[in-house]
């Protein structure tokens, strides 16, 4: 980066002299002061400077840019030229002055220039806008570090220089050519088209316009660059400035200025007037806050106007060199022209924003490739979430209809058997009736009264804790009813079974008779739309007409027993859980349970009636084998060990397949028998309690719909940045995959079932309706 320097100058004291303040630093917010002076008088220069400057307009060779026509003369081009030469003379005899207030100044300026070895950015602020008239770049020092003096006002705001860019991906440029009276300004444009890349700008050209049109353009549009060529002028004091924009029509800046204010802001960097007496029109649009300003001093003729544009344009677009660097190039080729249009070189000036670094030609490209990207990803984000936000829309909708529930059911069993395997559950003891012990028993079956009560008695010796009887007893059978009923009403750990009536069991399934109603626990299931059972059934409100009168099922009645019945001997114990019901949240010990809702996760039309969870099998590779087994006449014959019985859940019932026993799809693709299934929801019970292995739950609506519209956002910026087909298609399917192990991790380490399906249907949607749009948006 470029040394900064600032050459500040106010206006003239009594003396004629200017106050001169020198600063340096590397930006305009970070300068340090230097030193101060005074300039001493110029009005000698001043006055050469007049008379070379009237005559050339005497002398009138060529067409000029200039808003009044002017008569040619008689003054031969030796005159101009020993003029110039004096002027020449006079500015370097100026700032190489003696006086002891400015040869300080002077010193420590060389010495920056020196040190820097030319790399500096000169900028003369002064509000006295003659002094910019004047041809600074004569100075010796100034050829020597090869510097551009740079001007500018003290007006200038160095805390607005904040400017807008545009979201093209070139670089924009108004080209307005004005009245064409005696010049050739289409040459103008045939070089702006011919130096300048096609894939670098977009040139907009007004030809002889009105003001009203070039307005619009400056309000309706954004650009990077102004361009003007034609005629123009400024006022004697240089605080105004006009342009011809064709024949009939001239406008001044102020005219133009909240168009030009609006441009400025929305971007627009860089003025050009390659015309006559642009020290008006450079005042103006420097009051307005614009970066940067190249115009002529003074009447320019067309030939050096147009090749001053030329050389210009070669350095700037084509060599990519600074403005100033480019201002200062063009000048020196433009001497070669002197001979005949003396003092040639002299006519450019350039006015910078001193806070803004003055911007290159790869800057531009480079700013408005990053503000192309910029806005072109908010304006992806954008359509992304239009499209989200429809896609997400319909799967809601989809799925609010119960369309995807089938689908949802098999990817959630496709999860649940990625579950880990829990093994046996070391606190349940399951005897089962098998076919051998039906041999055994001379083929009784249905097992006799008598039968059951040597069962539990056998059992009841080693002291389990909670006994479930899941066998139906609604009538008697054989011998020893009345012990039956004896046996349950003195033994509170034995907890039958009963079942409501139904579809399937009209009238039902009776309890034992003369026990509690809240005694027994109800063996009703809930099985989902396609047979397979993947919900628990915790409780439910029997009917009035209902014999089965419990609210709570066989399963929960079992565990609660066994809960809150802990053995006094283990202190970390305690003998009495604590437990809350509520209408739709449980809390056992620390556990909560809570209701599934309608309209929940892959449930939106299955009745959720009673209270229910989800069913987290314990055993994935083989459902059955949950817990212990015995038979049931292993138990009589006494050949199990009793610790295999003490502080248990004993579960017995019918596992011998002949005997009408019933058994239950799983998501796991296996059949289990009734008395394994109470098992497996038994045990899910007590895991939750004291293991504390999470339940599973859904997240509410709102928490399905943010992550379904996350995987549509995903799929959506997928179709934006991948063009590829192919490149699309790998991505949906490694996002497929991973929506896929974020679901599966979500369900094994929190129990938490995600929307799996809905996600992915949203991903591919959106991907899809992204992929539509932007086909029929470039046909």
């Amino acid at each position: 980066m470029s040394k900064l320097v600032i050459l500040e100058i106010g206006d003239a004291d009594t003396q004629q002299r200017y106050p001169i303040a020198l600063k340096v630093g590397d930006r305009i917010h970070s300068m340090n002061f230097q030193i101060r002076g005074y300039l001493p008088p110029a009005n000698d220069l001043r006055e050469c400077y007049e008379n070379l400057q009237q005559t050339r307009i005497d002398r009138g060779l060529g067409f000029y840019r200039k808003l009044e026509k002017v008569k040619k003369g008689q003054i031969t081009n030796i005159s101009v030229k020993e003029l110039a030469d004096y002027v020449e003379i006079s500015v370097n005899n100026w700032l190489n002055s003696g006086d002891s207030n400015f040869q300080p100044v002077r010193d420590r300026l060389l010495q920056v220039l020196s040190a820097e070895e030319g790399n500096v950015r000169l900028i003369v602020q002064t509000d006295n806008v003659a002094l910019w008239s004047l041809p600074w770049h004569l100075w010796k020092h100034f050829e020597l570090f090869k510097i551009e003096p740079i001007f500018t006002l003290f007006t200038t705001n160095i805390d607005s220089a904040n400017y807008r860019i545009k979201y093209k991906n070139k670089i924009r440029i108004l080209v307005i050519l004005g009245d064409s009276t005696d010049i050739d300004v289409e040459a103008d444009l045939r070089l702006l088209k011919e130096s300048i890349a096609r894939d670098d700008a977009e040139i907009v050209t007004l030809v002889a316009t009105s003001s009203s049109k070039l307005n619009d353009q400056l309000w309706e549009q954004n650009w990077d660059i102004l361009f003007f060529a034609g005629h123009s002028s400024s006022e004697d004091d240089y605080k105004q400035g006009k342009l011809a924009l064709s024949e009939t029509e001239s406008i001044a800046i102020e005219d133009l200025k909240y168009g030009l204010q609006n441009a400025i802001e929305h971007g627009l960097k860089l003025a050009i007037f390659n015309s006559c007496d642009g020290m008006g029109l450079v005042n103006e649009l420097a009051s307005l806050q614009i970066p940067a300003v190249i115009a002529m001093r003074e009447r320019v003729p067309d030939e050096v106007a147009q090749k001053f544009l030329e050389y210009f344009l070669e350095a700037f677009a084509r060599e990519k060199k600074s403005l100033h660097d480019s201002v200062r190039k063009a000048r020196e080729r433009l001497h070669g022209m002197e001979g005949k249009y003396p003092c040639a070189s002299w006519l450019p000036m350039i006015y910078e924003h001193p806070a803004v670094e003055p911007p290159t030609w790869d800057e531009l490209l480079k700013g408005n490739e990053e503000e192309f990207q910029r806005v072109s990803i908010w304006r992806n984000l954008r359509t992304v979430l239009v499209a989200s936000v429809l896609v997400t829309g319909a799967m809601l909708g989809v799925r609010s209809l119960g369309l995807l529930e089938p689908l949802e059911k098999t990817a959630f069993d496709r999860l649940a058997q990625i579950m880990p395997d829990k093994g046996l559950d070391s606190r349940l003891l399951i005897v089962e009736a098998t076919a051998d012990d039906f041999k055994q028993l001379n083929n009784e079956y249905p097992l006799q009264d008598k039968t059951i009560v040597r069962v539990l008695e056998k059992l009841n010796k080693h002291q389990p804790r909670t006994i479930g009887l899941d066998i139906y007893r609604d009538v008697p059978q054989g011998q020893g009813r009345n012990d039956l009923i004896k046996y349950l009403q003195k033994n509170e750990r034995v907890i039958p079974i009963c079942i409501f009536s139904s579809e399937k069991i009209p009238e039902g399934i009776v309890p034992i008779p003369n026990l509690p109603d809240s005694r027994p626990g109800f063996g009703d299931i809930v099985e989902d739309s396609d047979r397979t059972i993947r919900r628990h059934l915790l409780a439910m409100k029997p009917y009035p007409s209902s014999q089965c009168k419990t609210f709570f099922s066989l399963s929960f009645q079992l565990a609660l027993h066994y809960l809150q019945n802990q053995p006094n001997s283990t202190a970390e114990r305690i003998t009495k859980l604590p437990v809350e019901f509520r209408e739709h949240y449980w809390k056992v010990g620390k556990t909560d349970f809570k209701n599934l809702e309608t309209n929940r996760g892959l449930y939106q039309k299955e009745n959720l009636s009673g209270f229910q969870i989800i069913l987290n099998y314990r055993s994935r590779r083989s459902l059955i084998d949950i817990a212990e087994r015995v038979t049931l006449m292993q138990i009589l014959n006494e050949q199990v060990n009793p610790s295999d019985i003490k502080d248990k859940i004993v579960l017995i019932g019918v596992t011998d397949p002949t005997r009408n026993n019933a058994n239950y799809n799983t998501p796991y693709n296996q059949e289990i028998p009734s008395l394994m299934f109470l098992a497996q929801r038994v045990s899910q019970i007590i895991t939750a309690v004291e293991d504390r292995i999470p339940l599973m739950w859904f997240l509410p609506q709102w928490g399905d719909t943010v992550l379904i519209f996350l995987w549509s956002v995903v799929g959506g910026f997928c179709a934006i940045r991948l063009q590829s087909r192919l490149h699309l298609g790998l991505a949906q399917g490694a996002l497929l995959i991973i929506l896929y192990g974020i679901c599966g991790f979500s369900l094994v380490t929190s129990g938490c079932v995600l929307p799996l399906v809905p996600s992915g249907f949203a991903l591919l949607g959106a991907s899809g309706c992204l992929i539509v749009y932007n086909a029929r948006k470039d046909s």
